[in-house]
């Protein structure tokens, strides 16, 4: 039996840059479990669906959600506070209301950190090949 590995992530490609940043779905992460553990995939799909399930159903019932080495999903009550209608200035009361919040983990960011100092060198990289061509490429125009 396979299992997914940390290294999988960065499969996804460039993930430090916003406007090339890649999103994994719900669909995506079934096929990689279908790929890699070898189950079929609407079992893939029913294990996905179930994980995030019980993530939902932990969070609504007041509890926090924490995943060893990825991070903590938590609840945090906001009060009420004073707003502004941004078309008539006029100030309103903004509701109180509970938002879920997520910690990344230390050893998460520092994944990401890695992964975006890769990026990082990998695009002055290209950026310096590019400057060096442009320099020495004669312009005819």
């Amino acid at each position: 039996m396979n299992t997914v590995s940390e290294a999988s992530v960065t499969e996804l490609g460039d993930l430090s840059n916003a406007a090339n940043m890649a999103t994994l779905t719900k669909a995506e992460l079934a096929e990689m479990i279908f790929e890699r553990v070898g189950l079929n995939k609407r079992e893939a799909k029913e294990i996905v669906d179930l994980f995030f399930d019980e993530i939902r159903d932990a969070l609504v019932h007041g509890d926090s959600v924490k995943l060893s080495g990825f991070g903590n999903f938590m609840l945090r009550d906001k009060p009420q506070r004073p707003g502004r209608n941004p078309k008539t200035g006029e100030i309103i009361p903004i509701t109180a209301r509970r938002v879920v919040t997520f910690h990344a983990s230390q050893k998460l960011k520092a994944m990401v950190e890695v992964t975006d100092d890769k990026a990082s060198r990998q695009s002055s990289v290209r950026a310096s090949a590019a400057e060096t061509q442009a320099l020495y490429t004669p312009d005819f125009a």
